[in-house]
């Protein structure tokens, strides 16, 4: 085959890590900002948009232990 057609070494980049302050999922996360948490997803709009949610504490809270999934925190918040 010719160059054209030789595999070049790829390695995919690490997935982020969650912290303290902000958790991922699975092209969402929610994030602490000072005072204020924030939900941020990729929208189903066409070619997507990046959105950008107020959520309280407490709803933070309970997605980062596993409470809440990402359809439960759209449902509550209507947003899709």
């Amino acid at each position: 085959m010719g160059k054209y057609y030789e595999e070049v070494p790829f390695d995919y980049p690490t997935d982020p890590k969650s912290s303290d302050n902000e958790f991922f999922g699975s092209g969402w996360s929610v994030k602490r900002d000072g005072t204020k948490y924030y939900f941020c997803y990729i929208s189903g709009q066409l070619q997507g948009a990046f959105q950008k949610v107020e959520i309280t504490a407490s709803d933070f809270e309970d997605i980062k232990k596993g409470n809440m999934s990402f359809d439960e925190i759209c449902r509550k918040y209507q947003v899709h």
